[in-house]
């Protein structure tokens, strides 16, 4: 698969504090790259960099062999933060509006179409403050979505779902995945994550442990790999780390 999000040694540091050690990552088109850690592993730190609310100490980002530019950063769908919604309107307004204050192009077939992709019905004239979590997770797609994307970087799309909405949003993220679109997503599920990822990353303190295709994780760890992963998560992060590419 052709490599889309490129990360090339990159580091961050506040002050004397090194927040991303020397961090080399890369998620193809098709891809769902699932970044695991605990909090205050970087893994937020390290989303800011890649959507330019951060700019990294040392390190290249490039997106589709282009650095981020204006134009490049219309590719990349992004929710890196709990997301803020016009509550007294619809999903239908809420897209409107934020077409109109990025300057996105919009017809209604678009739009229309946008939110069935997602599962959210076009005519529903629910208000969004009467939405289920479910549901706000999946206008959050929507926005992230509208402009057609090349990249997704979402922020813990599973967390706070009930077992019913996290098995519809791992369905979602596949189809998407499976349409052409790169992922890149955080999440703290293990459970989950064997369900939706295709390749896993792990952070412990800034530090990338490893970065390897479920698959050969599977085939080394087996029913134990749950296990391998948690302590990856906890243990030193300066001890040798593990990767297996394809």
């Amino acid at each position: 698969m052709e490599n889309y999000l490129t990360l090339s040694h990159l580091e961050k540091n506040y002050g004397t504090k090194e927040v991303i050690h020397h961090l080399s990552l890369s998620v193809a088109k098709g891809e769902i790259y699932v970044l695991l850690g605990k909090n205050g592993a970087g893994k937020s730190t390290l989303f800011k960099l890649i959507a330019e609310l951060a700019l990294p100490t040392n390190g290249t980002i490039s997106i589709g062999g282009h650095p981020i530019t204006q134009q490049t950063r219309k590719k990349i769908g992004m929710s890196i933060n709990q997301p803020v919604f016009y509550e007294d309107l619809t999903a239908e307004d809420n897209l409107r509006i934020h077409c109109t204050y990025m300057d996105y192009p919009l017809s209604t077939s678009h739009l229309s179409d946008t939110l069935k992709l997602v599962g959210l019905a076009p005519e529903n004239q629910t208000s969004v403050k009467n939405f289920s979590l479910g549901m706000r997770q999946r206008l959050m797609l929507a926005r992230c979505l509208i402009h057609e994307p090349n990249l997704l970087v979402i922020d813990e799309p599973l967390n706070g779902l009930d077992p019913n909405a996290i098995r519809q949003m791992r369905i979602l993220l596949k189809n998407l995945a499976a349409s052409g679109l790169a992922i890149l997503m955080s999440s703290h599920i293990l459970s989950e994550v064997e369900a939706v990822a295709t390749t896993i990353g792990v952070m412990n303190h800034g530090v990338l442990r490893f970065s390897a295709p479920l698959t050969s994780l599977q085939q080394q760890y087996g029913e134990q790999l749950e296990d391998y992963l948690i302590q990856e998560m906890e243990g030193d992060p300066l001890n040798e780390t593990y990767q297996i590419r394809n």
